[in-house]
């Protein structure tokens, strides 16, 4: 038989696997959503989207290669940068701008 102290311990044990669960597999699991968006849009590029690189650095896509994306970032400036480097869109950010001010 199982006494009280005993029940009450194995109650403990799943409570923490449950929090345990919420810490650590939750997040992980927006984080790949996050990610498959991200890779959705970057394929999904045309020329003439402006885009914000990994290192900060702000341009417009003028070409495709196989992995990479040619970046004018001024004017006679053209980098071949590949397409995991795409941090983000920079539409994207003026329009999350313009809908938080009218919020």
């Amino acid at each position: 038989m199982q006494t009280a102290a005993q029940s009450s311990a194995s109650w403990i044990w799943w409570i923490m696997l449950a929090f345990a669960f919420v810490v650590i597999f939750l997040p992980a699991r927006s984080q790949k959503k996050r990610e498959q968006e991200l890779k959705a849009r970057v394929d999904a590029l045309q020329k003439g989207d402006q885009i914000i690189l990994a290192n900060g650095i702000i341009g417009t896509v003028v070409g495709f290669k196989d992995n990479a994306l040619e970046v004018k970032v001024a004017e006679n400036v053209k980098l071949t940068v590949l397409k995991n480097a795409v941090a983000g869109f920079l539409n994207e950010r003026a329009l999350s701008t313009e809908q938080g001010g009218k919020k």
